[in-house]
This record gives C-alpha cells, structure tokens and sequence, in this order.
C-alpha cells in the first residue's frame, strides 16, 4: 500500500539539451512520450544533448531537471562520452538521479565513474573526489537493489502532481533571496513552481545542495519542524521520498516514514504508539495470505532486525482525516521525532484479506507529542502556505 503504485511522473520521459558559454549555462528540458523513449533508447540525436553557441543565461534562472528511469538511461549514454561535460553530470548525478538496476545496467555509470578515478585519465581533482564519493554511495546502496523506490503517494490532498500533458518545460525564473514564500526565510525554500502547465509543478531547485536523507537518527532536524509539502521534506533530507510514504534500505530498515490519513481503514495512530501497514494492503482479498512485500514493506521488517530508529513525519489534510486522528497536523507535515519498529502483526483488510501491519513505539526523552502539536504549525506557516 505504501510502496508500489506508479508515479504519474512515470508518464513522461524528459530529453536534456544543453548550451554551455563561458560565464553561464542554460539547459532546456524537452518531453517526449515515455513509450517511445522506451522502445528506442537512442533517439534522434535533436533530442538529447547537443552544445551550440548561446548568449549568456541570466544568472539567476534555473531550469526543471525532474528525471525518469528512461530519460535518466538516455541521458547518461550520450553525457558518459563527453568529458567537456564531466562536472555537469556528476553533479546531475548527485542531485537528480535514484540509481537503479535498470540504470546501472543500461548506462554503463559505473565505467565513466571508474574512468574519471583513474589517474591515467589525469582528470581534475575535484571531479575525481566526487566520482569517488559517488562510486562509494552507489556500491553501499547496491546500485539501487537496496533501496525504497518512490512510487507510492502518501495522500497529502494539497500536493500538486506533475502535469503529464505538456510538451515543452520551460525556463523557471529564481525566486529573489528575499521572497517571503520561496526565498532564503520562506516556507518553500529549495523548491520552485512551474505554472507553465494545466496544473502547478513544484520542483526541487538543482542549484541548491539538498540534504542528504539517508541517515538513521534525527539527521539534524529539529522535533516539531513543518513542511508545506512533502518535497520540502526530502530537500531538508527529513524523508526520503517525494511521493511514497516509506523511505529506506532493505538491508538496514526505513529512514523515514510519512503518516497520513489516506490510510486511516489499515493504520492505527495512538500517539506513542503507531500501527502502520505494509504495502498492498488495500487491494489484498487472500485470507491465508499477505500481499508480496514491496520494497516499502522489506524496509520496515529490516527495521525490526537492526533495530534502528525511525523518523516520523505526521501529514495533515482534510478535515475528515484529522477528526478521526487528531495527532495529523492541520495541514502540511511535521516532524514527530524517532519511533522504533518492534513487532509486526497480520490483519484483515476490507475484502477480508491478510496484510501485515507494524507496530512502531516513539523513543524515550523527546518533546511530548502534545506540546508538538501545540507549537506546530504556527499561525504565520499556515497562511503563507495558504498563499501557495
């Protein structure tokens, strides 16, 4: 339930093309149908990157560089051969791209991360120190085998999904250091909007480092922090995902998980203690049974074996949801500190099917939940969220 339905951003597949002066760069990102990057993951050169000659961009736009498996694959099999281009892509790398076994297997990232650390390549300093930090992330995650995909939306009914009609993304102008909403002291920081479609389109800003979130522990943030929409909790590296509710490894349990009323039929939310299903446990109808376990649901059994701590995110939404668990905040979410995961239970769903259900206990010595909830959000986060 948690882990394994498909991101409508799965719908589009985004081409890179890039023109690079002296003092600046500017990429535009192009959309094409996400079957046919499928079938052909060489397409016609006018699709992918290209260098030309262009007149300075402003220093102060950036551009939407939101990524798919099948443009992450086409994109880095045309990058790897271009050394003039190194920095660009290793730091696209770090910022934009979820490895996974497809990508490994079908871009050939690890030769160009390999290539650049050899010292008969004679490549810069700094590009070797990240291409080594980089080859170190992706072998401890297994090259993506380990960890949580993002797939799965975890309800917050005010979050705007990515628009999957459009054919162009355009440039997206920065906001100014001191917008009330998105600059340095707003609430949306680290994000920038894309009204150029239908719907909004919140982005992470990929000239800002965003934090990493995987780390078992607080991670540096602060009990009763708020964020407008889960994407600022993942640039603050609070959670792990954009859209699913469990973030983690298999291997050594959940970082982080997003609690919600979506799922208020299989979860349980006392405060202190929290019961939390598994994924598929909406759709499961065996009584003998429980639903494959996700990726999601691996993490949160990893969990109970090492024992490490959970963070937890509470997020807010209808009215509805808040009436029947009135430890959701009145919108937004908030960080709630770290739970353990101790035990897991089997249940019944609906349809009278067997799904697995845990059973996570907040640790000891932590703000009380009830002064949480007090304190956050405030009035100010509410109404500037308001204006969003």
């Amino acid at each position: 339930m948690h882990g394994l339905s498909v991101s409508r951003r799965e719908d589009l597949c985004l081409s890179l093309q890039s023109r690079t002066t002296k003092t600046g760069r500017r990429i535009q990102i192009t959309a094409v149908s996400a079957a046919e990057a499928l079938v052909n993951m060489e397409p016609d050169i006018s699709q992918i990157e290209g260098i030309e000659a262009s007149n300075i961009a402003p220093t102060n736009t950036v551009v939407n560089m939101e990524t798919n498996p099948a443009q992450t694959v086409r994109v880095l099999n045309k990058m790897r051969n271009r050394f003039v281009d190194a920095p660009l892509y290793l730091d696209w790398l770090d910022t934009n791209v979820q490895m996974t076994p497809r990508i490994h297997k079908l871009t050939g990232v690890e030769l160009v991360l390999t290539s650049l650390i050899d010292p008969k390549n004679k490549a810069p300093e700094d590009l070797v120190k990240k291409a080594e930090a980089l080859l170190i992330k992706y072998k401890a995650e297994n090259w993506g085998q380990d960890v949580v995909p993002d797939e799965d939306p975890v309800g917050d009914s005010n979050a705007q999904p990515l628009s999957a009609g459009a054919s162009t993304i355009d440039e997206i102008q920065l906001p100014l250091a001191n917008d009330p909403i998105f600059g340095v002291a707003g609430i949306m920081y680290g994000v920038i909007v894309d009204t150029s479609g239908k719907r909004k389109d919140y982005r992470l800003r990929v000239d800002l480092a965003r934090k990493s979130p995987k780390v078992y522990g607080h991670n540096d943030i602060a009990l009763g922090s708020w964020f407008p929409l889960q994407i600022n909790a993942l640039f603050w590296g609070a959670h792990g995902a954009r859209m699913g509710g469990i973030a983690g490894s298999v291997t050594t349990g959940a970082w982080s998980i997003v609690v919600s009323g979506t799922y208020e039929d299989l979860d349980t939310d006392k405060g202190m203690t929290i019961y939390y299903s598994g994924s598929n446990s909406h759709d499961n109808t065996n009584p003998r049974q429980a639903a494959p376990a996700s990726q999601g649901t691996k993490a949160l059994h990893a969990s109970i074996a090492t024992q490490n701590p959970v963070r937890v995110l509470r997020s807010g939404g209808s009215f509805s949801s808040r009436n029947q668990n009135p430890y959701l905040p009145s919108c937004g979410l908030r960080y709630d500190g770290l739970y353990r995961v101790v035990n897991f239970r089997q249940r019944l769903n609906k349809n009278g099917g067997l799904y697995d259900q845990f059973k996570l206990e907040r640790l000891p010595g932590q703000t009380p939940l009830s002064e949480l909830q007090r304190s956050s959000p405030t009035t100010e986060q509410v109404f500037a969220r308001d204006q969003l």
